[in-house]
């Protein structure tokens, strides 16, 4: 059976994963096992044809270089047509998505988590407009190596605008997708492709998303699959946060810095590149022993107010703790 055969079979005749496993397992040839449409044909040489180009690879579920964590979704895509760098496929991945419609505040936030994370992960995205573009432009332009995952096939540029940053991901990374390469995007491609993209990666964060935003959908899939999820709070005042926030309520890691989340995976390391204001470093000094919010009080020229915000601040970047007694500690 040839790659190429199974691609055309599931194309024409809508086979899925378990359709394609019950009907392999009783050692049927595809293409001699029924009287197959001209359709089927012609398509089978078409995208040989395509593979003749050498510039794109075709993957299949059975394949060794299928990735693992992909294998093991629910809902894994039968096939995978590739184009640029495959072997990042195999690499540590890592999802940041969010909204089309950005604001300055994402895409600062999205540049900060991506500059520190491109460190130690293969950025992963969609490449649609917004939060998107930023995370793989970022980790380009930090020597870092990023994924997109189309919901197109991987001939087809959209949106349009993306063309140079697409020809820069071929170049230094990968685009990927479950689709033809010459198919048109439909609807329901980006959101199918949104599986594949938490699919591939350790963990998902969203860094701006409205309630509505197709960077949730990848988040729910995300949380299926049992991959990390990871958001960034902003403004409850503003339509583009409110994606986030529901996900940090409903149970996501809040993040207020990359390092949390290097720290969350193992890089420990971490903690101490983590940039403090003068009065943060004021409570850290005053931490190196456990101390009351009175007693913290007491050593500064501060008021009650100013200290808990402080100390709030310091608890989500990861660098103190409240103890059960009520305490503030410095973490080690």
């Amino acid at each position: 059976m040839k790659s190429s055969e199974l691609v055309a079979y599931c194309k024409l005749f809508k086979k899925n994963l378990s359709e394609i496993e019950e009907f392999l397992s009783y050692g049927k040839s595809i293409s001699t096992s029924r009287s197959l449409p001209s359709e089927f044909k012609e398509l089978v040489s078409k995208i040989e044809e395509r593979l003749s180009k050498k510039d794109i690879y075709l993957i299949t579920y059975w394949d060794e270089e299928y990735p693992e964590v992909l294998r093991n979704i629910s809902d894994p895509p039968v096939f995978l047509f590739v184009k640029g760098k495959v072997d990042y496929l195999a690499y540590n991945l890592f999802a940041v998505v969010g909204t089309r419609k950005m604001s300055s505040y994402g895409k600062q936030v999205t540049e900060q988590f991506v500059k520190e994370l491109t460190k130690y992960f293969v950025i992963v995205s969609g490449m649609a407009y917004g939060i998107d573009s930023v995370a793989h432009t970022t980790a380009l332009n930090s020597a870092g190596r990023t994924i997109a995952v189309l919901g197109c096939g991987v001939d087809v540029v959209y949106p349009k605008s993306n063309e140079l940053l697409y020809k820069e991901i071929i170049k230094k990374g990968c685009v990927v997708s479950e689709y033809l390469p010459w198919e048109r995007p439909q609807k329901y491609t980006f959101v199918a492709r949104n599986r594949i993209i938490s699919g591939l990666s350790q963990g998902v964060l969203v860094t701006e998303a409205g309630i509505d935003s197709g960077a949730l959908i990848t988040a729910k899939f995300g949380l299926e699959q049992g991959k990390d999820i990871f958001a960034v709070p902003g403004d409850i005042y503003k339509p583009s946060s409110e994606g986030t926030n529901y996900l940090i309520q409903n149970g996501a890691f809040l993040v207020t810095n990359p390092y949390q989340i290097l720290e969350y995976y193992g890089f420990k390391e971490h903690k101490k590149l983590v940039e403090l204001s003068e009065e943060e470093k004021l409570i850290i000094d005053i931490l190196s022993t456990e101390h009351t919010v009175e007693e913290i009080l007491e050593k500064t020229s501060k008021d009650f107010s100013e200290i808990m915000v402080l100390l709030t601040i310091l608890e989500l970047k990861g660098l103190i703790y409240r103890t059960e007694s009520g305490m503030y500690a410095k973490a080690i």
